[in-house]
């Protein structure tokens, strides 16, 4: 266990810096980036772009708000998209809150947004249930206002004390589906990879992030708890949202008829918004005031991982 792990695991956060290595650790299990070389730009905002693009794909934490509270300028700069006739969605690897439910924290903090322009890695993981129908009971871990019962599966919900009766509950699952790590914790973790190593099941994974930016902290997410998995396991999960093209996919579907290349997908993070993006083929615009790079040098972020956004600026 690395020192920034003990940090962690004793209740001390997680760091922009130790996320960053994080996802550089796991680039085996991510997407690869495009071989072609590209330049950022540095731009003061996206009013530089907007003409050059007729739709653009926000992430959401970091970029659009934190927490519960819009960020400065962001709800001025969607509504001006969305009167000038742009195309706007927002892609969110959260996973906890349905559709509705998120679509509603939007509205509530002033986004002008239908249902249509939402896209959650809790959707496309309801969507893939709903298209090949998983048999078996799954262990669901979640908290349970997350409501699992709007999954289309036969479920547990492995939640409360990591103790012999939750192992129990682990073991007679056929897969196991990680919503939310609220709650969750090493001790949880430990249950779960014990149950997995003496018999691999497969785990499906509503969201890939590691972090995730709120209020005053950054906080541990369910990708962490899966790549742990993997490593200690041997399984394989599936993943759901950011990097990963099908999320990118069912972007594009609901943008159909505008090219790729006037499409801009706007994160905070190189390892998913950024990489996804520009593996679907659209152009990439970091923006680096608010969100996973908080603090860092964006530069050497960039000639790390090998991964380059077309454009940068420190907010929308």
């Amino acid at each position: 266990m690395s020192k920034a792990d003990t940090n962690i695991h004793l209740g001390m956060g997680p760091t922009p810096r130790w996320a960053f290595s994080e996802y550089e650790r796991v680039r085996h299990r991510l997407p690869a980036p495009p071989t072609h070389a590209v330049v950022p730009e540095q731009v003061p905002s996206l009013a530089a772009l907007e003409p050059f693009f007729d739709a653009f794909i926000f992430d959401a934490f970091g970029v659009l708000n934190i927490g519960e509270q819009a960020l400065p300028g962001a709800l001025a700069r969607v509504e001006h998209l969305l009167a000038i006739n742009k195309r706007c969605l927002i892609l969110s690897n959260a996973a906890t809150a349905s559709t509705q439910a998120l679509l509603l924290k939007y509205q509530t903090m002033g986004f002008a947004l239908e249902e249509d322009q939402l896209i959650s890695s809790r959707w496309l993981l309801e969507e893939s249930l709903e298209t090949a129908k998983k048999p078996g009971l799954w262990g669901v871990i979640a908290p349970l206002e997350a409501n699992p019962q709007t999954l289309p599966v036969n479920y547990t919900l492995i939640q409360g004390r990591p103790d012999a009766g939750m192992r129990e509950q682990m073991d007679r699952c056929d897969g196991f589906i990680l919503l939310s790590s609220q709650g969750w914790d090493t001790a949880h973790q430990a249950l779960l990879e014990a149950s997995l190593a003496e018999y691999p099941r497969p785990v499906e994974v509503a969201n890939p992030d590691i972090v995730a930016p709120r209020a005053t902290e950054l906080s541990l997410e369910p990708g962490f708890f899966a790549h742990r998995l993997a490593d200690k396991t041997g399984v394989t999960p599936v993943f759901y949202g950011k990097p990963f093209l099908p999320a990118y996919h069912a972007a594009l579907d609901r943008l159909e008829g505008i090219p790729r290349d006037r499409i801009l997908m706007v994160g905070d993070t190189l390892h998913t918004d950024i990489l996804g993006g520009q593996n679907a083929g659209v152009h990439t615009l970091l923006v680096t005031a608010h969100g996973a790079l908080k603090g860092l040098d964006v530069a050497t972020c960039m000639q790390r991982s090998g991964i380059y956004p077309h454009y940068i600026a420190p907010e929308i």
